[in-house]
């Protein structure tokens, strides 16, 4: 590998990037453009990004449920309730690499 080579990668970060929260239930808008999503992280590694990207689920999801409250009912999941996990914006972030193309505004 030449030297170039090297110091081009050893300058690719990693981002965590998430959905913004909008909308009345609070449900993560995964359909925007890369560019529009909130920046958790910068990391050196694939491997760092995932491992925090695995403890922000693990926290956004504890906040959920503490959200329900100590007895959740059935009436807890209706519309005014909290969004449901499937929609935590933690569950839709993603580790992509600072070069990657969908992140250009267009």
């Amino acid at each position: 590998m030449k030297l170039h080579h090297t110091f081009a990668i050893a300058l690719l970060a990693w981002l965590l990037l998430a959905p913004p929260q909008l909308g009345d239930n609070g449900a993560a808008v995964k359909a925007l453009p890369l560019s529009k999503w909130d920046q958790m992280g910068s990391y050196n590694s694939a491997a760092e990004c995932n491992a925090d990207r695995e403890s922000f689920i693990k926290q956004d999801q504890k906040e959920y449920k503490l959200s329900l409250g100590p007895h959740p009912t059935p009436s807890a999941f209706d519309a005014a309730a909290p969004a449901p996990p499937t929609t935590l914006k933690s569950t839709a972030a993603l580790c992509v690499s600072d070069d990657d193309p969908r992140l250009i505004k267009k």
